[in-house]
């Protein structure tokens, strides 16, 4: 029996490869771009658009949804519970709120909520000690038109990141989709542009960001962070998790020209914002004790045997 893991990108990728290492050797086929090869009895993605690659193989697959669940309203295929999900056999989930999604819109297939395996590693290792004086980090994610939510915060806070670069050593990071056009940016603003988010994990002491499971990420390592929000983020609309339930996982910055102030409060975290903090992130992951990808392992091993 052969699982081949397809991950076109290389943010699908991360999350994959520790379920890919906590399978037994001889049940590890391929892992990496290209659909699933002749041979393989299971293919498992962490993504929409691996996914129907997987679909057009024919085979069953698993899919590890990537990032912290969170969704918009509507039945998007990129969320959980979107359309077009008919051939997944199984859903490893990192909350119970994604995963109810699925079950709900796919009854019968199991949707457990394993945690996040990419964060395995870190949360077997103690975070890197505060700095003196502290790095910072910033992110912003793509320009993403599902919903007003979805949209990154770039344009309202551009012109006061500079004067953030002159106060603080600051790591410019961002999504894969607008990176290029970020890290020019972030050269001239005298940011110093980091492409890779495990980069971002090793030296930040705080990370600012917009809308992204990696501030989930960045804040179940017991760091703080600093959460964007932008004029055309609708308070009245709630679609859960970064929108608006789980928004305390960090000190929220509603007007760019407070910025520097949220950075100062968050630094200072205080007990209060560490407990919402922790809070938080519990909503975004069912288990951050390092056993994301042994539990999502056991459950594809499940199926092979069935």
């Amino acid at each position: 029996m052969l699982v081949d893991f397809v991950a076109s990108q290389r943010h699908y990728l991360d999350h994959l490869r520790p379920l890919y290492q906590a399978l037994p050797e001889d049940v590890r086929g391929h892992i990496g771009g290209g659909p699933p090869r002749n041979g393989a009895d299971l293919a498992v993605v962490a993504s929409s658009a691996d996914m129907r690659r997987a679909v057009a193989w024919g085979g069953p697959v698993v899919l590890c949804e990537h990032g912290a669940g969170q969704s918009y309203q509507g039945n998007h295929s990129s969320y959980a519970g979107g359309r077009g999900r008919e051939q997944v056999v199984l859903f490893l989930c990192p909350n119970e709120a994604a995963a109810e999604r699925n079950r709900h819109a796919y009854p019968g297939v199991p949707a457990l909520a394993i945690g996040c395996p990419k964060l395995d590693a870190y949360h077997l290792s103690p975070a890197k000690p505060r700095g003196a004086p502290p790095v910072l980090a910033l992110s912003f994610h793509w320009d993403c038109l599902v919903a007003p939510e979805s949209r990154w915060a770039f344009p309202p806070y551009r012109n006061v990141l500079p004067g953030l670069a002159s106060a603080y050593h600051v790591l410019g990071h961002g999504h894969p989709r607008v990176w290029p056009r970020l890290e020019e940016q972030y050269r001239n603003m005298r940011l110093e542009p980091v492409a890779d988010f495990d980069e971002v994990m090793r030296r930040a002491d705080l990370y600012i960001c917009d809308n992204s499971s990696t501030l989930f990420e960045f804040a179940s390592t017991g760091r703080p962070v600093v959460v964007l929000n932008a004029p055309y983020y609708r308070r009245e609309v709630n679609h859960g998790l970064r929108f608006w339930e789980a928004a305390t996982v960090g000190i929220q910055c509603d007007d760019p020209h407070l910025l520097l102030q949220a950075v100062k409060q968050a630094l200072a975290d205080l007990p209060e914002q560490q407990a919402a903090r922790q809070a938080a992130v519990s909503l975004a992951y069912a288990h951050t004790d390092g056993r994301a990808a042994e539990r999502g392992a056991e459950a594809i091993l499940g199926l092979l045997k069935d």
